[in-house]
């Protein structure tokens, strides 16, 4: 991200983050000293907010970084631990929800002729 596309606002959001994550440390801790230092950091923050330009950059980076990066490994998770896992037992099961062993045989098309008049009904009910 360019500095000079960030907003006081993102600035504000990333001394928001800074002063959360030295209040979290504290917490597990117990070091008065990041107390200290969220308190400083928040008086810094409001006093000065755009001189944040540069650190609120490299926050932006980073979770845009991250936000690639976790899209694909949750992606990749869900695949891994429920999608395969369900085709599998799908395929044992010998399941052909999309008709291809009769296509494949030459059987014609793998459509399903539907004689059905469609009522006013069935366009309140789709489902």
């Amino acid at each position: 991200m360019h500095k000079d596309e960030i907003t006081p606002v993102q600035c504000r959001d990333t001394a928001l983050a800074v002063i959360f994550l030295l209040l979290l440390i504290w917490f597990f801790t117990r070091e008065v000293y990041l107390v200290y230092a969220a308190g400083a950091f928040t008086l810094y923050a409001m006093l000065l907010p755009k001189t944040l330009k540069p650190l609120a950059g490299l926050w932006f980076g980073f979770s845009h970084v991250l936000g690639q990066v976790m899209s694909r490994v949750l992606l990749g998770v869900i695949y891994l631990f429920i999608v395969m896992p369900v085709a599998l037992v799908r395929k044992i099961a010998g399941k052909d929800s999309m008709r291809l062993r009769g296509w494949r045989k030459g059987d014609g098309s793998a459509f399903v002729s539907r004689d059905h008049l469609y009522v006013k009904e069935d366009l309140n009910n789709l489902f």
